[in-house]
């Protein structure tokens, strides 16, 4: 499948990106009162669909509270988290007609608009983090980013993180793959998400983010996965008694701009936005990292029963997730996926 520029040419074009971002990152260091006074007056939206305790929310504000710093207060960026102005879907659709500047967007949800970052969440294609950082920010990443800029047009700036998924319940203790079997599961509106879990014979019920927390505490859905941040965010651990972590997938959560708003900004603004997202990319995946192992600390004190799967036990919902490897290889290609797993 072909879908943007080779690889060997996105390789070149992310090793330029990297260079003009350190040296965007180090002119910018330290911005003259004059640079802040030469910046237009705008006023932009950011909307997200995480809670304001988030590392994801925190993230966001931190963008806007940096860019009002080092524009000198012209260049105003209103954040509305926990999807007031819209679900991860609306706000990719609000962005494709100009109604949003900014958004945080789950990889699983753009996924809709655009198939290729379907990559982004084959189950176990990830080693670790790292491994997830190198495909978002290396020539695999750089590549599908362009491609999608000049498919959906909508630009992507940087890639935040939520961290490796978990499966919670609320009855039942998850440790094989048949312990899944007919539980009535939230997951993302997303084929592949679906997919993943009709593999270990759940039951799947796709359900946006903001409704899941009413969803479990009212019975529609006996569990759901999500990374330990959102679970301990948006409060899944009152009303979930298990947690596995099971670390099928690597939720990225694209940080996406307007196209349409973009192509029409002085070349200042686009390498002050530039930068400050990667600035802001970096603090994000730091933070979210630092907390999640207090958060599933706290959880576990407050009486949640965590399950940390063997490798033996890992390897079982490997195998029984491999059905989806196999749909998703005619739908992605072959270049695409050993590009991704190879990625270093």
């Amino acid at each position: 499948m072909t879908f943007g520029p080779s690889l060997k040419t996105a390789r070149t074009l992310g090793l330029k990106a990297g260079i003009l971002a350190t040296a965007v990152l180090i002119a910018s260091a330290a911005v003259p009162a004059a640079f802040a006074q030469d910046m237009p007056e705008m006023d932009l939206k950011f909307g997200h669909p995480y809670n304001e305790n988030h590392p994801l929310a925190k993230g966001a504000q931190k963008f806007a509270d940096i860019i009002a710093e080092k524009s000198g207060g012209n260049i105003e960026i209103a954040v509305y988290p926990n999807s007031t102005i819209g679900s991860s879907r609306d706000l990719v659709e609000a962005m494709q007609i100009g109604a949003v500047d900014f958004a945080l967007v789950p990889t699983t949800n753009v996924a809709s608009f655009y198939p290729p970052l379907d990559i982004f969440y084959l189950p176990f294609l990830f080693r670790d983090k790292e491994h997830a950082y190198a495909v978002a920010d290396g020539p695999v990443g750089q590549e599908l980013y362009e491609d999608m800029l000049e498919k959906i047009g909508i630009r992507t700036l940087g890639m935040y993180e939520s961290g490796f998924r978990t499966i919670t319940t609320r009855d039942k203790k998850i440790e094989t793959p048949d312990d899944m079997k007919g539980v009535k599961f939230r997951v993302v509106n997303n084929p592949l998400n679906v997919a993943t879990f009709k593999a270990l014979g759940a039951n799947p019920t796709p359900m946006a983010l903001s409704e899941v927390f009413t969803g479990l505490q009212q019975g529609t859905v006996d569990g759901q996965d999500n990374p330990v941040g959102n679970v301990k965010a948006f409060g899944f651990d009152k009303v979930q008694n298990n947690i596995t972590l099971s670390n099928h997938q690597w939720a990225g959560i694209m940080f996406l701009t307007n196209e349409g708003m973009w192509k029409d900004l002085p070349d200042e603004v686009k390498e002050l936005f530039a930068e400050t997202a990667l600035e802001t990319q970096e603090w994000e995946r730091q933070a979210l990292n630092d907390q999640e192992g207090e958060y599933l600390a706290e959880m576990e004190a407050n009486g949640m029963t965590v399950t940390r799967l063997t490798p033996e036990q890992s390897k079982a919902f490997q195998d029984a997730m491999e059905p989806v490897w196999t749909e998703y290889r005619e739908k992605l290609g072959d270049e695409l996926i050993e590009s991704a797993v190879s990625a270093q």
